[in-house]
């Protein structure tokens, strides 16, 4: 398999491994979140095509992996392609979440995602920056911008 920079070896895809274990269950959570239905518990509508855009964003990212770890924040370039392919997939679905829909449509994905991994999934501000790649402020202010602008799409917790 092509590593993308010409680099290989156990030490790659061990990194490689554990970033995928790291960040698969998080990734999944927030596919999930957007690709199922409001009223649908967690983990039942939207499984499978969540699973299935993390496992093609995965792929892609391990076929890229060199080039990947030759930028300046890999966890940014894989959360951009997950959050495209996610987006793709929330466009195609007939039931998504109309809550979702509204947030993505008047927000920066940034804010949304930030809305929806803070508000939504519980995730604290740090942990929700480090799995976009971005600084904890970022995530902060974006949560800050969306509570002044738009309460009514916020839901949960205060930053």
């Amino acid at each position: 398999m092509s590593t993308g920079a010409g680099i290989g070896g156990p030490a790659f895809d061990l990194g490689f491994a554990a970033f995928v274990e790291r960040n698969r269950p998080r990734y999944l959570r927030y596919a999930e979140a957007r690709l199922s239905p409001e009223k649908a518990p967690q983990g039942v509508a939207g499984t499978t095509s969540a699973a299935a855009v993390v496992s093609t964003t995965l792929v892609s990212a391990r076929k890229r992996w060199g080039f990947i770890l030759s930028q300046p924040c890999p966890a940014a370039e894989v959360w951009q392609e997950l959050r495209i392919r996610v987006g793709r997939e929330a466009d195609r679905t007939t039931q998504r979440n109309p809550a979702l829909a509204e947030l993505y449509r008047r927000l920066p994905d940034g804010h949304a995602d930030s809305v929806v991994l803070y508000c939504r999934l519980g995730f604290g501000i740090d942990e929700a920056a480090e799995l976009m790649g971005t600084e904890p402020p970022a995530v902060a202010t974006a949560l800050t911008v969306v509570r002044r602008a738009l309460p009514n799409l916020m839901e949960g917790r205060r930053p």
